[in-house]
C-alpha cells in the first residue's frame, strides 16, 4: 500500500505533467513556415507520447486505488504562448523540460514504494529522451 504523502505526491506529478507546457503547446497553434512543417509534426509525436505517459501513471493511480486529481486550467502565462513562432517557442519547450525533469527527479527521490518510483522512472525516461530531441530540433 502507497503511504498517503506519496498518494498526494503521485497526484501531484499526474495534475503538472497533465498540465505542462508541452501539452499546452499543442493547442497554442504555433506558427510555423513550410521549412518547420516535419519540426512540427515530430513536436506533435512528442507532446501525444508524454500524453499517453501521463495517461499511464493515471491508469497506474487507479490500479492503486488513487483518485485522479482535478485537473485545473493550464496557468495563466502560458497564454502568452499562442500563435508564436515555433523557433521561437522551442527554447520556452527545453527550459520547461529541464524544470520538469529537476522536479520528478526530486519527487522520484522523495518515493519509496518501489512501485511508485518505477511509475516516475517511465515518466523521466521518456521525458529525458524527449529534452535531448527538443533540443536537435531547436
Amino acid at each position: 500500500m502507497i503511504d498517503v504523502q506519496a498518494q498526494t505526491l503521485l497526484q501531484d506529478i499526474f495534475r503538472r505533467e497533465s498540465r505542462s507546457f508541452l501539452s499546452y503547446v499543442a493547442e497554442a497553434n504555433p506558427w510555423t513556415t513550410s521549412r518547420e512543417e516535419k519540426t512540427w509534426a515530430d513536436l506533435q509525436q512528442l507532446i501525444a507520447a508524454e500524453r499517453e505517459a501521463v495517461a499511464s501513471l493515471g491508469r497506474f493511480l487507479v490500479r492503486m486505488g488513487i483518485p485522479l486529481p482535478f485537473l485545473p486550467a493550464y496557468p495563466a502565462h502560458f497564454a502568452t504562448s499562442n500563435f508564436l513562432a515555433l523557433d521561437f517557442l522551442l527554447p520556452r519547450l527545453i527550459e520547461y523540460e529541464r524544470q520538469a525533469l529537476a522536479e520528478l527527479e526530486r519527487d522520484r527521490a522523495a518515493l519509496k514504494d518501489p512501485a511508485a518510483q518505477a511509475e516516475v522512472e517511465k515518466l523521466l525516461v521518456l521525458k529525458r529522451r524527449h529534452l535531448s530531441r527538443l533540443e536537435e530540433l531547436a
